[in-house]
Order: C-alpha cells, then sequence, then structure tokens
C-alpha cells in the first residue's frame, strides 16, 4: 500500500512519455528552463505592482503598467514572422531574447534609487522593456515547443509542465512574501524590493542558460516568406474561424484589462491588506492554476479547446463580481484562488486552439497576430479602464471607486461571451466526445479522493 501511494506522489512529477530521446532529452532541459523563468516572472508578477505603488504612481500610471508592455510587445509581434523567415535558428533569438530581458530586469532593482519625480515613470518604462524582450521570443519559442511535443500529448504535457511550474511559482511568491514582510515590515522600502527584483535577474539569466542545452529539432517546413500581413489577417474575421477565435480570446483579455490593473491599488490602498497578506492574495491565484491545470489539460484533449474556452470564458466573465460583496482576507484568498482555476483554464485552452487550428508553417506568423490582436485590445481597453476610473463613485452601499470599475468590467465580459458563444462564431477543430456533466464532475480535483474516503467511513460504519 505505501509503495503504491509512494509511487502515485512520484507519478505527479513525471512528464507524459515522449519515444524519441533527443526529444525527450530536450523536454527536460526545458521544464528546467521553465523553473528559472517562472521564479523570475513570479517575483516580477507579485511585486511589480507593489513597486510602482511605493513609488507612488498615479491612476493613470498603473493602467498604463498592466498595459503598455502588451501594447509594444504587440507592435514588435507584427515583426516576427518576417524575421523567421530570415532567421537560421529559433534558439538564437529565443535566448537572446531571454537574455536581453535579463539585462532590463537588473535595471529594474536599480530604478528606485532614481529621481522621486521620475522614479514611477521610469520603474514604467523598465518594466516595458523587459516585458518587451521578453515577448519578442514568445512565437518563437511556441513554434520550438510545438515541434518538440508530440501532438497527441500536447494538452497534457502543457498541463503537467504548467502545474509544476506553478507550484514553483507559488513558493517563490510566498517565501519572496514572508522575507519582505520579516525583513521590510507591513510597508517595505525599496532596498527589500531591489533584492527581489536582482534575485528574478539572476533566475532568468540561468533559465537563458538551460535553453542554450534544450534540442532544437530540424525545421521540416519553411516559414512562408510572402504570405497574408496583419492587415489582410483582420480582414479575414467574417470569414475565418481562427481570426474569429482570436478576435474573441482578445476581447475577453481586452475587457478584463479594464479592472485587472486596479486590484492590486484596491487591496494595497482601500483594504490596507498588510503586505504578507497581499502576497498570498497573489499567490492563491496560482494556487489555483496548480491544482486545476492537469483536470483542464484532460478535459481538452477529451472534449476539445473550444469547449474549455466556452467554460472559462463565461466563469471569466462573473469574477469580478464577488468582489462587490466580499473584502475579507480569507475571502480574497477563495476568489484569487478561483481566478486561477477559471484563467488557467483559459490560457491553456487557447494555447492548444492555436496550435491545433494553424498549419506549422503558419504557426509563429499566427502567433504573433494572435499576441499582437491581445495586446492591442488590452492596452485600448486597459487605458479605458484608466480613464473612467478617475469620473467613477461608488454605486450604492459599496466603498470604493475600484468596484464600480469591476461592474463595468464584468458587463463588456458577459457582451462578448453572449455574441462569440450564443451566436457560435467559433467552431471546435478537433474531433471531441460528447461531454457529458457526470464524467466532467467525476475528473474534478479531490472528488474521486473525497467519494473513496466517503464510502470507505460507510463501510466502517456498516460494519460496527
Amino acid at each position: 500500500m505505501k509503495k503504491g501511494i509512494l509511487k502515485q506522489s512520484l507519478g505527479f512529477f513525471k512528464p507524459p512519455y515522449v519515444a524519441e530521446q533527443r526529444k525527450r532529452r530536450g523536454l527536460h532541459y526545458a521544464f528546467g528552463e521553465g523553473i528559472f523563468a517562472v521564479i523570475s516572472g513570479g517575483l516580477l508578477a507579485t511585486h511589480g505592482a507593489a513597486a510602482m505603488i511605493l513609488l507612488e504612481a498615479t491612476q493613470f500610471e498603473l493602467a498604463l503598467f498592466g498595459t503598455l508592455p502588451l501594447v509594444i510587445s504587440a507592435v514588435m509581434q507584427l515583426g516576427v514572422p518576417y524575421l523567421a523567415t530570415k532567421i537560421p535558428s529559433r534558439k538564437a533569438v529565443v535566448i537572446l531574447s531571454v537574455w536581453t530581458q535579463t539585462f532590463f530586469v537588473a535595471l529594474i532593482g536599480l530604478s528606485g534609487y532614481a529621481s522621486p519625480r521620475f522614479g514611477a515613470v521610469l520603474l514604467l518604462l523598465l518594466f516595458t522593456l523587459s516585458s518587451v524582450s521578453g515577448g519578442f521570443g514568445g512565437g518563437v519559442w511556441a513554434s520550438w515547443m510545438a515541434d518538440l511535443v508530440p501532438e497527441e500529448i500536447r494538452g497534457r504535457y502543457f498541463a503537467w509542465r504548467d502545474m509544476n511550474l506553478c507550484g514553483i511559482q507559488v513558493a517563490a511568491g510566498t517565501v519572496s512574501g514572508i522575507m519582505m514582510q520579516y525583513y521590510g515590515g507591513p510597508h517595505p522600502g525599496w532596498l527589500v524590493f531591489m533584492v527581489v527584483f536582482m534575485t528574478a535577474a539572476v533566475t532568468r539569466f540561468f533559465s537563458g542558460g538551460m535553453l542554450m542545452l534544450q534540442y532544437e529539432p530540424p525545421l521540416t517546413y519553411q516559414p512562408l516568406q510572402k504570405d497574408f500581413g496583419y492587415i489582410e489577417f483582420m480582414r479575414k474575421i467574417p470569414g475565418s474561424n481562427f481570426a474569429r477565435f482570436t478576435l474573441f480570446v482578445a476581447l475577453i483579455q481586452g475587457t478584463a484589462a479594464i479592472a485587472s490593473p486596479f486590484f492590486n491599488p484596491y487591496f494595497l490602498k482601500d483594504l490596507h491588506l498588510p503586505y504578507l497578506q497581499y502576497s498570498l492574495v497573489s499567490n492563491a491565484y496560482l494556487v489555483g492554476i496548480l491544482l486545476f491545470l492537469p483536470y483542464w489539460g484532460k478535459i481538452a484533449d477529451r472534449h476539445g479547446n473550444w469547449f474549455v474556452l466556452k467554460v472559462s470564458a463565461l466563469g471569466g466573465a462573473l469574477l469580478p463580481l464577488p468582489y462587490l460583496y466580499f473584502d475579507s482576507f480569507q475571502s480574497l484568498i477563495i476568489l484569487g484562488f478561483t481566478a486561477g482555476v477559471i484563467w488557467s483554464a483559459f490560457g491553456l485552452s487557447s494555447f492548444n486552439y492555436l496550435l491545433d487550428a494553424v498549419t506549422p508553417a503558419r504557426r509563429i506568423r499566427c502567433s504573433a497576430y494572435m499576441t499582437a490582436t491581445v495586446g492591442f485590445a488590452v492596452f485600448i481597453f486597459g487605458l479605458l479602464g484608466g480613464w473612467v476610473v478617475y469620473y467613477l463613485q461608488p454605486l450604492w452601499f459599496w466603498h470604493s471607486a475600484y468596484q464600480s470599475l469591476f461592474i463595468l468590467s464584468a458587463g463588456l465580459r458577459l457582451a462578448v461571451v453572449m455574441i462569440f458563444i450564443g451566436f457560435g462564431l467559433v467552431r471546435e477543430i478537433r474531433e471531441a466526445h460528447p461531454v457529458q456533466l457526470g464524467e466532467i464532475m467525476w475528473q474534478f480535483p479531490g472528488v474521486q479522493l473525497s467519494v473513496g474516503m466517503v464510502r470507505n467511513v460507510f463501510r466502517i460504519l456498516r460494519r460496527i
């Protein structure tokens, strides 16, 4: 019995099997690269907005912090398809992207010592350059990974990978939050932030080193040098399923961006959460991702990525509403966890839908166009949120203008869901099994374990 439990526990960390040795070893290095990357990204994501607030950023600067990196990355992504036809190696582009990002992350650690008048603006600029340089190789990396991971295990592999990496990211964010609380108190100064950001720079550098060891399969195809441009891609929306899918993802993430930059100031300024509690609330999101990614990967492989996208988009549209009524630390933990559950499904299934819907020769181009469209949408709607928040007042018995922004964001998300899903504007790509609600609920994390425990207790009671 103990051996079976140990075997099951070890299986939690075992990736789906890949027969070809070079690809299997390459995926091991890819996982190692991911470990360092998520530690770096987790430190930046957990503490970046708090650093802006420490430097007394305005509401508009906070909105830009959540949107400007994405829109500049979007513009840069439009050049990736043309670069892809010229480069001899995808690996070289991705490594250059990672190490350039490392340089800017290191500068972020020093930005707080600039003049107080320009500190927040400088931090915003460096975060933008960091995000742009790191995201530039994203489409090329997706093409590289698509050639490493066999199609039949793609959902399970990326779910397994993301699940384990999220566990590491949760640990990094929690430990850093505890350390910041211990050394800096409830409201730490810049010296503690500098240590955190320098740690992020070092771990990002190591992730580039792991990429150097990762196997790059030879291209069995050539990216098309003369293919459709971005404007032509957008004109395809009425007749192209993938173009409509891209617009759907962009509008969901764009309408979410109206409110997303303002959850952090809501927690820190209006609810006055101590920094440790703020870090735990932020990491509850990652715990939700950690526990549910394997579940969503199995559901997507069996019932299709579009089914998971529909469920998660509806859940994401309703997410801001509980924040109107619940503001205790315990409820914020639960809400953050729920957000991680829902957005993990949306992120995983949208990425896998892209890989299923696009031919290998066009994968880099379509990934870049999709990233660009999402970036433009997030920027436009994010600026809308940054402008509207100055004029909104608390409604009814709510105590914060941010809550009024949450209502606006939820309403627009629901409108997007009703239009695209209600009118069937996007279709499933892969062959999927009919959806049985009971089967889906049975695969829900913890259900089988709980049912087994209840059965065992019932058997014991029957014998008494």
